[in-house]
């Protein structure tokens, strides 16, 4: 599995507001995962409207992927949309990465867009980051997916670079 990051440009106003406004599609990617939080100018609402996906389908399915505490898959959307639980740091990030590659193959993706790092509010979260990086990295995964394009906020894309070399030279 290939993992490129894709740094994610903002808007002034977008830093400043701390609201997303806009999403630049990955025209390689056939399934994006994203964050179950559809409430104000979050980054799932700025692919929505990049995409015209119905708002009205991802409240429900937010609410519903955010109670269960589980990824939502919605195919009905092109490109498939795999729904992770808003964890705000403190979710359990190793069940659900596992989680969100169980989906990923059960949709047969090829290339994900992994958009969960692309707008960062406050300090970009590192204990997360190795988890997720720790269970992709591992031989033993099976996956159907072949590339993941990993969103990161272009204001922490140094840091992620010092994770990732630090996490590289560890194998």
């Amino acid at each position: 599995m290939e993992i490129i990051f894709r740094e994610m440009p903002h808007t002034y106003d977008e830093v400043v507001m701390g609201h997303k406004l806009w999403f630049p599609d990955s025209i390689e990617s056939d399934v994006i995962s994203a964050t179950a939080n559809i409430d104000g100018f979050t980054p799932l609402t700025a692919i929505s409207r990049r995409y015209g996906w119905s708002n009205d389908l991802l409240t429900s399915a937010s609410a519903q992927c955010n109670s269960r505490n589980e990824i939502a898959v919605i195919k009905e959307l092109s490109p498939t949309l795999l729904l992770v639980p808003s964890t705000k740091g403190r979710g359990n990030t190793d069940f659900l990465i596992k989680d969100l590659i169980k989906a990923a193959n059960a949709v047969t993706a090829d290339v994900l867009n992994f958009t969960h790092f692309g707008f960062i509010q406050n300090r970009l979260q590192n204990t997360e980051i190795q988890s997720i990086l720790d269970v992709l990295l591992d031989e033993k995964l099976q996956s159907s997916i072949r590339v993941i394009i990993w969103d990161i906020d272009f204001r922490f894309k140094k840091e992620m670079k010092q994770m990732w070399k630090l996490k590289i030279s560890s194998l």
